[in-house]
């Protein structure tokens, strides 16, 4: 390893310290973003340079040689280290300075802060808060992005939105038969029945729409011609990352009663990470159980996904703007289609407050 709301409002800062939990897992970038060359990247409003050793182990510093505050990721990647691009002053995968050209003697206090990275699920996870707090134990299990028995597609936007209007919008299916009603939203999905369950860090909902036309994604995808039973499983868990397990299957062939054979099932996972201000970068990634290994499938899920993301992408983005614009601080009503969002929110209100608390803030 080398609007108004349980958590606050979606602001940049608030008192004593982050808008966010610092000690906790987030992801950086995919694990395939990450190389010898040097990758920059403002995560949690810090500025960092990403890597790997000739190892190929991850590494997390910060994007800031400590003598004259040159960016480390313009230079290069040497041996294990990273050579500054203003003076050549090297720094190793700890951040202790190991050499300095114009002198012999390194000083003590030549160091950069290094951060806690993993490399698991096909994402590099960081750790920004108390190193000694960092169990790999506590990373979010997005698996599916390579699982074996699954294909998947991915990608990454980054959002001109606060982190939390991103994790809301992943947590309410209720406005898939609007935003998405050409993509992946069908019109009975709003009034359907909806289970939810939780615990101390995490929720979980799941609605079965049953006997309805099937959305325009997945009528491509799996080829339905005839109504289907659809199931939508969207699972929350700490700091920022949603589970999202969903499919169809033609009605009367036992999809509601557990059997999906006959259908289609796609494993999404979106892991949102804060970025600088209000920005956040989403990570997605859509696995299948079908057409395994084919190209052209995969394209055409790539290409289907891209466009159902950048739907969401413009809401969210025009929602950020007019919080920002909101002078007034009007009250933001509450509706049953945020019951999840709102218990999401509730979990991060808690670790901000245990992290407050620890801090003596």
């Amino acid at each position: 390893m080398n609007g108004s709301s349980a958590a606050g409002s979606n602001s940049r800062s608030r008192a004593g310290g982050a808008p966010y939990p610092l000690n906790q897992w987030y992801a950086a970038a995919f694990s395939d973003e990450v190389t010898r060359k040097p990758l920059a990247r403002t995560l949690l409003d810090r500025q960092v340079v990403l890597y790997r050793t000739e190892g190929g182990d991850p590494v997390a510093l910060i994007d800031r040689c400590i003598h004259r505050k040159a960016p480390l990721s313009q230079g290069a990647v040497v041996g294990d280290a990273i050579e500054c691009p203003f003076h050549g002053m090297k720094f190793g995968p700890d951040g202790v300075c190991i050499s300095i050209p114009c002198q012999d003697k390194v000083p003590p206090n030549a160091i950069v802060q290094s951060f806690p990275v993993v490399d698991r699920h096909g994402h590099i996870w960081i750790w920004m808060g108390d190193p000694a707090s960092a169990d790999p134990a506590e990373i979010p299990d997005t698996h599916w992005l390579n699982d074996p028995s699954l294909t998947a597609v991915k990608g990454y936007f980054h959002l001109k939105c606060n982190y939390l209007t991103a994790i809301d919008n992943l947590l309410d299916d209720t406005h898939l038969p609007f935003v998405h009603r050409n993509s992946i939203g069908t019109p009975k999905m709003v009034g359907a029945p909806i289970d939810i369950e939780g615990g101390d860090d995490w929720v979980a909902f799941s609605r079965w729409t049953l006997d309805t036309p099937p959305s325009p994604v997945h009528a491509k995808a799996g080829g339905f011609t005839t109504n289907v039973d659809r199931w939508f499983m969207v699972k929350y868990v700490k700091p920022s990352t949603v589970l999202i397990d969903v499919g169809s299957a033609p009605i009367g062939t036992g999809a509601p009663a557990g059997d999906r054979s006959k259908g289609i099932s796609l494993f999404s996972n979106g892991t949102v990470t804060p970025g600088e201000g209000n920005s956040c970068f989403y990570f997605w990634h859509t696995a299948r159980n079908f057409s395994l290994g084919d190209a052209g499938m995969s394209d055409l899920l790539k290409s289907e996904m891209t466009k159902t993301f950048l739907e969401d992408v413009e809401i969210v983005e025009m929602v950020q703007r007019n919080v920002d614009s909101d002078e007034e601080d009007l009250p933001q009503l509450m509706i049953a289609g945020d019951a999840v969002a709102l218990r999401a929110r509730r979990i991060i209100a808690s670790l901000l407050a245990s992290e407050s608390l620890s801090s003596g803030a």
